[in-house]
C-alpha cells in the first residue's frame, strides 16, 4: 500500500525540506552581543524568528526569538506599560531581570535544534513543545549550519499533501 502524503511528509529529514526553503539563513549571535545589535541582525532578516547564540566555538548555546526581544526592548523604553501585569514576587524578579538585561546572554533560552536527519515531524514537534517559530539546524558536532522557519515548513507540508485550497476563501 503507497504512503499518504502526511506519511512521506512527516517522514522527510530536515535536510531535504531544507533545501526547497533555502531562503532563510540563520541569524548567529554570541552571548555578549548587544540587544541593540540583535535587533539589526533581526531587521536585516525578518523572515528568521529566532537567533542562534553562539560559544567560542561557534556551538549553539542559546536562543533568542524575535518576540522575546521586542519584549525586553519594548520594556526598557516604555516600562510603565509592564508594570500594571505585575501581581507576584515571581514577576518582580522577572521584571528585574528583563530590566538589567543588555546582551544575548541576559535573554537567551535554552538551546533546542534540529538535525539534518530528524523529520519534519520531529521539528514541528520540537517547535511546538519549546514554543518556537523556528529552530537551527545543527551539524553533528553542533555547529549551526541552517534556520528552519515553522509557517515556511508548514506551507510546504501544506502544499505537498495537496491541502493548500483549504487555507483559500473560496474552499
Amino acid at each position: 500500500m503507497p504512503e499518504s502524503p502526511e506519511q512521506i511528509t512527516q517522514a522527510t529529514p530536515i535536510r531535504d525540506i531544507d533545501r526547497l526553503l533555502r531562503g532563510t539563513d540563520p541569524i548567529i549571535v554570541h552571548a555578549s552581543d548587544s540587544l541593540a545589535r540583535l535587533a539589526e541582525l533581526a531587521i536585516e532578516r525578518p523572515s528568521c524568528r529566532v537567533l542562534s547564540v553562539v560559544d567560542e566555538r561557534e556551538h549553539l548555546i542559546g536562543l533568542v526569538p524575535v518576540r522575546l526581544l521586542v519584549n525586553d526592548i519594548f520594556l526598557k523604553i516604555v516600562p510603565e506599560e509592564f508594570l500594571g501585569v505585575i501581581s507576584d514576587v515571581d514577576d518582580v524578579m522577572e521584571y528585574a531581570r528583563h530590566i538589567r538585561a543588555r546582551t544575548a546572554g541576559d535573554i537567551m533560552l535554552p538551546s533546542v535544534s534540529v538535525g539534518p536527519d530528524e523529520t519534519v515531524r520531529d521539528a514541528f514537534e520540537t517547535m511546538h513543545k519549546a514554543r518556537l517559530n523556528g529552530l537551527p539546524i545543527l551539524d553533528p558536532e553542533g555547529t549551526v549550519v541552517g534556520y528552519l522557519d515553522q509557517l515556511e515548513m508548514l506551507l510546504v507540508w501544506v502544499r505537498a499533501t495537496g491541502r493548500d485550497p483549504m487555507l483559500r476563501p473560496d474552499a
